[in-house]
């Protein structure tokens, strides 16, 4: 007999987690936040850094400095891990799909870069309180890999959220600015060097 719980889950796993759903006039998020977001996102995305081995239909096989790496395509993450993934794990909110993803296939490590950027006061400080429940959540559901969450933000956060900051150091849950001129090499070199 099934019990409540799995009842429950069998039903969160049909739920449809792409779906658009309207947040308009519900006070979820500025009018600007996906156009800054968006930006934010195309400014520190990684591609102009790799070179494209091979393309598919979910990921391509990269190369960042003679260092092979499948970067996921277009957040589907779900859809290139499908064989990889523990069915029987409820899927969770706001561990939908990464903002960008790499994955070494040879040591089994998933790098998921999640970019928070803001600029005027609201509740993403608490966002940044995640990454416990992400890495718990990602690791169930990806049993085979290692995960490394790693966050990029914007200036913002360094005058706004300093205990989150800190916690965050305290965890070893990297950090990088992607306004610093360095970003991209930073973050690619620590995505290199990383050492589980």
């Amino acid at each position: 007999m099934e019990s409540e719980i799995d009842s429950i889950c069998n039903g969160m796993n049909n739920i449809n987690l792409d779906e658009n759903i309207a947040n308009r006039g519900t006070g979820a998020g500025g009018s600007n936040t996906n156009k800054n977001g968006l930006s934010y996102e195309q400014k520190t995305d990684l591609s102009s850094e790799y070179d494209i081995i091979k393309q598919f239909k979910y990921h391509k096989i990269i190369n960042f400095n003679n260092y092979e790496l499948v970067c996921i395509n277009n957040k589907q993450l779900f859809k290139y891990m499908e064989n990889k993934t523990d069915n029987d794990i409820c899927k969770a909110h706001g561990c939908k799909q990464p903002d960008e993803c790499y994955i070494d296939e040879n040591n089994k490590v998933v790098y998921i870069i999640e970019k928070k950027f803001q600029q005027t006061s609201g509740s993403v400080c608490e966002k940044l309180q995640t990454p416990d429940f992400k890495l718990w959540q990602y690791t169930r559901t990806f049993p085979q890999y290692r995960i490394v969450y790693i966050y990029c933000l914007s200036d913002w956060f360094k005058k706004n959220c300093i205990a989150e900051l800190e916690y965050l150091e305290y965890k070893n849950v990297p950090v990088f600015w992607g306004s610093d001129f360095n970003y991209k090499n930073k973050i690619i070199s620590f995505i290199i060097n990383y050492t589980q």
